[in-house]
C-alpha cells in the first residue's frame, strides 16, 4: 500500500509522531513542576486559575503543532514541485 492509500484508510495520522527523549524529559519535568505547584494552591479559585491556564496551554500548543505541520507539509510540496520542474 502507497502512503497515499493508507493516509486515505486512515493508517496514517499526520498528528501522531514520535516525540523525541528531549521532548519525553522536559514534558515530565513540567507535569512534576505543575503537581508540585497545584499541591500548594489553597483555594479552589486558584486551582481553577491554573487548570485555565493549562487548558489554554493545550490549546495554543495544539494550534502551534498544526501550523507547524502546515508550513512544513507546503515547504516540502514547493522543494518537490522545484525538483520536479527542474528534471524536465
Amino acid at each position: 500500500m502507497t502512503t497515499l492509500e493508507d493516509f486515505y484508510f486512515g493508517n496514517v495520522n499526520p498528528s501522531e509522531y514520535n516525540q523525541s527523549k528531549g521532548v519525553k524529559k522536559k514534558l515530565s519535568e513540567m507535569l512534576k513542576l505543575l503537581n508540585e505547584f497545584r499541591l500548594i494552591l489553597t483555594t479552589e479559585q486558584q486551582k481553577e486559575k491554573l487548570e485555565q491556564i493549562e487548558n489554554c496551554q493545550l490549546s495554543l500548543i495544539a494550534l502551534s503543532e498544526k501550523d507547524a505541520y502546515i508550513e512544513g507539509f507546503k515547504l516540502g510540496v514547493k522543494i518537490a514541485t522545484e525538483i520536479y520542474t527542474e528534471s524536465q
